[in-house]
């Protein structure tokens, strides 16, 4: 019998949690136009375990999909809309045959990881107060150049576990998304340390 005191028992609890809180992402996730949601109810039960808390996921999941919709929603359209004028610059810089073709590309990915680095903040700080749509940008923008290497951090994390899924993609069903949204969660949530621990002092 495993102890539920032992350190076995905590991991394979662990291994449930988060492969169930994978599976509601990816289900909620399915109509495609409800990944904007899907994504903060999973930083929100993110948030709960970083905090130390143990919610039971399905009803606190759902929960925060429809406290967090009409927002995420709104967010999430202006990222698009964002990601697609970022993909018509990208296809004008292929067509330009200049000298400057290459201060171009850095510049564009210069925007890109900028891009990344505002959307992985988002959705924490989206379930981490409240905020108007457009107090969650300035604050996205705001704490996505905070600790900058914080945030590089996190991009090269999701990255490696990318590249672990893509050799194993076993990994996509059962972690993949739910890993890369606790991950995140926890680096934006050394940043929230910070600042309190700055202003208390």
């Amino acid at each position: 019998m495993l102890s539920t005191e032992g350190f076995l028992y905590r991991i394979c609890i662990w291994i449930y949690h988060v492969t169930l809180l994978n599976f509601l992402f990816l289900i909620t996730c399915i109509p495609i136009i409800t990944i904007f949601p899907s994504l903060a109810a999973a930083f929100g039960v993110s948030r709960q375990w970083i905090k130390k808390n143990d919610p039971p996921i399905i009803t606190t999941y759902f929960k925060l999909f429809k406290e967090n919709f009409r927002q995420s929603m709104i967010v999430g359209i202006f990222i698009m809309i964002v990601g697609l004028l970022l993909y018509a610059d990208f296809h004008i810089i292929v067509q330009i045959h200049t000298n400057i073709k290459i201060a171009l590309y850095l510049f564009f990915c210069f925007m890109i990881v900028f891009y990344i680095a505002v959307i992985l903040h988002i959705f924490p700080l989206m379930v981490n107060g409240f905020y108007s749509s457009k107090q969650l940008l300035v604050n996205a923008l705001k704490f996505s150049l905070y600790k900058f290497h914080l945030t590089l951090l996190n991009m090269v994390c999701i990255y490696m576990i990318f590249f672990i899924a893509y050799k194993f993609p076993v990994i996509f069903v059962f972690f993949f998304s739910s890993i890369c949204i606790f991950l995140t969660y926890w680096h934006i949530n050394r940043k929230f340390v910070i600042l309190e621990a700055l202003q208390k002092n």
